[in-house]
């Protein structure tokens, strides 16, 4: 693997997989300002800047919703391991460095999307006034460095459900403030120290 930023040459692709690969990079260029500008990003930077909104939006979930002990150094099979667990398909990347997974679901998501499920849960799409643009890893990366693929589009299909993603994300953070509130769980308060009565 070269070190990020560096440019990348694809392995060469045949027959089937030559045409998954064609059929998911033209469901990625209509998301992008110009089929060119896309391929020059993905070929010096390994990640395109594409638009969300177009054929789909993006619902961005840090790690620890999913589970509290996935962090920045969660390796790709892991955390696979935890979407197949969840039930998660569709197409999904992820940023190890914030750390982030990116959820593609269907154009027009964000006009329903809650926005109280947790904090930094959010969906990314092209509803006016606001029009969000994403960093969007190519298609062949599929390990860090960098930006990289979990589930490829086309490989459990395009799109992730929005509401059984909602589903899961509310079941994982009541979950977590279940075992919050639990006695010696992480987050309960040490009882209050008071001082000793005097005779």
């Amino acid at each position: 693997m070269t070190p990020a930023g560096t440019p990348l040459s694809p392995a060469p692709l045949h027959g089937e997989a030559r045409r998954r690969t064609a059929a998911m990079e033209a469901w990625m260029y209509q998301a992008a300002r110009s089929r060119q500008a896309a391929v020059d990003e993905w070929t010096h930077q390994g990640v395109a800047l594409l638009t969300a909104g177009i054929v789909w939006d993006a619902v961005r979930v840090p790690h620890n919703v999913l589970a509290p002990d996935l962090g920045r150094d969660a390796d790709p099979d892991t955390l696979r391991r935890r979407l197949a667990e969840l039930g998660l398909s569709g197409s999904v990347f992820c940023d190890p460095y914030r750390p982030f997974l990116y959820f593609l679901v269907p154009p027009g998501t964000d006009r329903r999307w809650p926005r109280d499920i947790a904090a930094g849960v959010e969906c990314l799409g092209g509803t006016r006034p606001y029009i969000h643009h994403v960093g969007v890893p190519r298609l062949d990366r599929l390990a860090p460095p960098g930006l990289y693929w979990l589930t490829l589009p086309h490989d459990t299909g395009w799109h992730a459900a929005p509401q059984h993603l909602e589903q899961v994300l509310r079941a994982r953070v009541a979950e977590a403030a279940k075992q919050d509130g639990a006695p010696g769980g992480p987050l309960t308060s040490p009882p209050p120290v008071t001082a000793p009565s005097t005779p």
